[in-house]
């Protein structure tokens, strides 16, 4: 999750002009891959396993992406529409704007909705920040799918609002301020993803994560050896405030560290912990010009929700840094497919 602060915070007063325009509908940075993308939907529920925020078994939603045959069809909405409202209004809510400013469940996605798959290559999770929606990833998932790909992104339940079938909609539950509930969620989220592996019966993986779901693909690459190798953007990988196990024991497979604006090994203790214990092929890449939001969908999202509602730029700098969306973008999808290229694919 992108803290408000980053946003607002560091900026004091500004006024928004009130401007009434059509709400803001996204518009993902196309593929670049030889692919054509396809997506569906899986809701799963590990019986073995109590939720710990809610009563009842653990529930997750996860979204596939992959490689399909380049045929007429419906794309998929970038939301469902009945989470769509709460997730808007998480986003207009970073710029001062309320949730009717932007129409998530009528922004479209490049990919087609349950449409067949055609021969996939490895098997690619991803997990999001702490608070944040799976979608927040999709133009990285979509980017990788158009490559070959099957990625599964993962909604994380209890941490932001995720959309069950039906129109069942379960909102964030976590206490954020409490460090016994923050180890909880990182230990759920691992499990999480072991489950997903499970289902989906997948034996070579690769993961990535942007914040806290970076520091999670590192944490589950740590207990889960189906995991050959990982990309950690931008999160801080503690337990409390010290370096976490993963931190602390490094990994014996490949790991690429992507941090924004001044975020790096020279200033994170944890990062500069796990690069000294790295036992494999490492990497540190940054995005100097960029933010914490810039390794995300908001690089771009919030850019373009600004213009259309007259939001200062300024209003945008401490969380997205001065980086060009584009550039941004393509940065991120570089490294990321980089990695996953050399050490993944045949």
């Amino acid at each position: 999750m992108i803290s408000r602060r980053l946003f607002i915070g560091a900026v004091g007063a500004i006024t928004i002009p009130h401007q009434k325009t059509p709400p803001y509908r996204v518009e993902l940075p196309a593929p670049t891959g030889p692919h054509a993308i396809g997506t569906r939907e899986l809701h799963l529920v590990d019986h073995s396993r109590p939720d710990p925020w809610r009563s009842g078994p653990r529930e997750l939603m996860v979204s596939l992406w992959f490689p399909t045959l380049p045929l007429p069809g419906t794309r998929a909405p970038y939301a469902g529409s009945a989470v769509a409202p709460a997730l808007a209004t998480e986003m207009a809510g970073y710029l001062r704007l309320s949730g009717d400013t932007v129409d998530l469940a009528g922004s479209s996605t490049h990919a087609r909705r349950n449409a067949p798959a055609a021969r996939t290559g490895p098997t690619l999770l991803y997990s999001p920040g702490s608070g944040a929606s799976r979608i927040i990833g999709t133009n990285q998932a979509e980017e990788l799918a158009s490559r070959g790909y099957l990625v599964v992104t993962v909604d994380h339940t209890g941490e932001a609002p995720v959309e069950f079938p039906g129109g069942r909609v379960v909102m964030p539950c976590i206490p954020w301020e409490d460090p016994v509930a923050v180890r909880t969620a990182t230990d759920t989220r691992v499990a999480d993803v072991r489950f997903v592996l499970d289902r989906l019966r997948v034996t070579r993986a690769g993961m990535f994560g942007y914040s806290m779901g970076g520091a999670a693909a590192a944490s589950a690459m740590l207990v889960d050896r189906r995991i050959r190798v990982g990309v950690n953007l931008d999160g801080g990988m503690y337990d409390g405030d010290q370096p976490s196990e993963v931190a602390r024991k490094g990994l014996d497979r490949p790991f690429l560290l992507f941090g924004a604006g001044d975020h790096s090994r020279a200033t994170d203790p944890s990062w500069e912990a796990f690069w000294a214990a790295q036992r494999s092929w490492k990497r540190e890449e940054l995005l100097t010009d960029g933010g914490h939001g810039s390794l995300g969908d908001y690089q771009f999202t919030l850019p373009a929700l600004a213009r259309r509602n007259g939001v200062p730029s300024e209003l945008l700098t401490p969380g997205l840094g001065t980086v060009e969306p584009a550039v941004a973008v393509a940065r991120v999808r570089r490294a990321v497919s980089g990695v996953f290229g050399y050490f993944l694919k045949p």
